[in-house]
């Protein structure tokens, strides 16, 4: 899965009138590369009545089932599977409706994965808490909710590198 153009693509393809009510714009994280633990934001459509995704973001073209580089009528749990998304967590998962998305894009002036705590790394702590109840600012979330939850590899890297600079044979002492 590559960076890319996925939350414009969603927000474009939700504004598409034939698209109809039944669809969601979803901004979820997900495992970026399988099996790595490093989560980045990704956007997509689901069909709320038919359980199914539509992303034609570019890096959709890297999803086994695309056609056309495009993922149309995929089922979500197939989706999921594949692409490595997270569904369940605080503030990892949140779905739009086209109005809720047009809504909050335009009071931003900007379009982004707004409610994915770990994206909104540059919110000020107050901002960041009141967006985000139950911690006090990104730094929180992240040492005391998603690295623990999520990527705990990263503890056992601190601990290494803490073991290396502490032993005797570092000549930078």
């Amino acid at each position: 899965m590559g960076a890319g153009n996925c939350y414009p693509a969603a927000w474009n393809a939700i504004n598409d009138f034939s698209k109809g009510d039944e669809w969601v714009v979803v901004h979820a994280l997900r495992d970026i590369f399988k099996g790595a633990a490093h989560y980045g934001g990704h956007a997509f459509l689901l069909n709320k009545k038919t359980n199914t995704v539509y992303d034609d973001s570019i890096s959709a073209k890297y999803i086994d089932g695309a056609v056309d580089d495009i993922i149309d009528g995929m089922p979500f749990q197939e989706y999921v599977k594949k692409t490595y998304v997270l569904t369940e967590g605080d503030y990892v998962y949140k779905e739009y409706t086209m109005k809720e998305l047009n809504e909050i894009t335009f009071k931003h002036e900007y379009h982004s994965p707004f409610h994915l705590a770990k994206e909104m790394w540059s919110l000020e702590p107050k901002e960041f808490a009141a967006r985000f109840p139950g911690y006090d600012s990104h730094a929180d979330y992240m040492q005391n909710y998603f690295i623990p939850t999520f990527e705990p590899h990263w503890e056992k890297l601190k601990k290494m590198a803490e073991d290396v600079t502490n032993s005797e044979d570092v000549e930078s002492k």
